[in-house]
């Protein structure tokens, strides 16, 4: 492939992804808001796109003439259900139609879906590829749309769907908010359950990204990619730590007060316009006893193999923040 087009271009997936493609020798296409900032992308000198996917007029340009596209864009905070859907179901079908009117001949198009669509698993048994999808929040239900709309073009579009859980790594400021609080001493937990997930480094996602665009296999499948190790919250807590050279102390809130938490955040979300953090949706999934997947599909059938353990993966992210002052 010569040139991809990358939705959500400007975000933290797609940044890596744009990154990656430009290593591989491919020109990425960046479709970007005018709003977007490109600070993450702008050394890869990629070709700039203006749009959005809830603009159907603003795709035709973006996708005509590119070998593959790589679909990114997508809210992961809104403050309503049908804010997700807006962009995380309606988006995908604007692109899709897209393709068909202006390049239906592109070669392969990668579906960034999520865990979520599937809903929690649990410790012993994690969850996989061709079971029933449970969403649990209005997230997880917006993501099922836009995969469910992702397999209805399969029959006209050489469409994969990747769907990975918890994603972290440089850029990323949703993870960064755990960081800051380990670098202060403390470890946050809602509850003292042992909860489990799954997680997958940013890169390791991208390169599997790489391998969904160019396997000859790939086209028509549905895959979940994670580490290859579920861990426990305090697993994830404990290697931030060493990461950060901290040993912090864990601190438990119970469920009640993280729901009065979730009440206040709430409201100054409303007064600010923007969504929180931290909400109720968010709270909900928070208290599932595990987020785990089993990515088997794409190893044995696209040969990949993460190179990132967590401990390394945080390390890198970690030195990153610094770096860049984040931390």
């Amino acid at each position: 492939m010569k040139t991809v087009l990358v939705t959500g271009a400007s975000g933290f997936v797609g940044g890596h992804v744009v990154a990656a493609l430009a290593r591989h020798g491919i020109r990425p296409r960046c479709l970007v808001r005018k709003t977007s900032r490109l600070d993450f992308i702008r050394d890869w000198s990629p070709e700039i796109a203006w749009g959005d996917v809830t603009d159907p007029g603003s795709l035709a340009a973006a996708v005509a003439g590119v070998d593959g596209i790589v679909h990114c864009a997508g809210l992961t905070r809104a403050r309503s259900r049908a804010e997700y859907e807006r962009v995380n179901a309606d988006g995908c079908r604007n692109l899709y139609e897209a393709c068909l009117a202006q390049n239906p001949a592109v070669q392969r198009i990668v579906h960034l879906g999520s865990l979520a669509a599937w809903g929690p698993s649990t410790a012993e048994r994690p969850v996989q590829e061709g079971q029933a999808q449970q969403p649990v929040s209005d997230y997880g239900h917006s993501k099922l749309a836009g995969q469910r709309l992702a397999e209805a073009y399969r029959d006209r579009l050489p469409i994969v769907i990747l769907a990975p859980p918890a994603v972290y790594g440089p850029f990323d400021r949703d993870f960064l908010h755990y960081l800051a609080w380990v670098q202060r001493g403390f470890a946050l937990m809602i509850g003292r359950e042992e909860r489990w997930l799954s997680l997958i480094y940013a890169p390791d996602l991208a390169d599997a990204v790489l391998a969904c665009l160019e396997h000859p296999r790939a086209a028509g499948r549905t895959y979940l990619v994670e580490d290859g190790r579920p861990r426990t919250w305090r697993d994830v807590a404990g290697a931030m730590g060493r990461a950060l050279h901290r040993t912090p102390k864990v601190v438990c809130l119970p469920p009640v007060g993280a729901r009065a938490l979730c009440t206040v955040l709430g409201m100054l979300a409303r007064c600010t316009g923007k969504p929180a953090l931290f909400n109720r949706d968010k709270l909900n999934e928070m208290l599932q006893p595990a987020w785990t997947c089993a990515g088997a599909g794409i190893r044995t059938e696209l040969g990949f193999v993460p190179r990132f353990a967590l401990e390394q993966g945080l390390e890198e992210t970690c030195r990153w923040y610094r770096e860049h002052r984040w931390l």
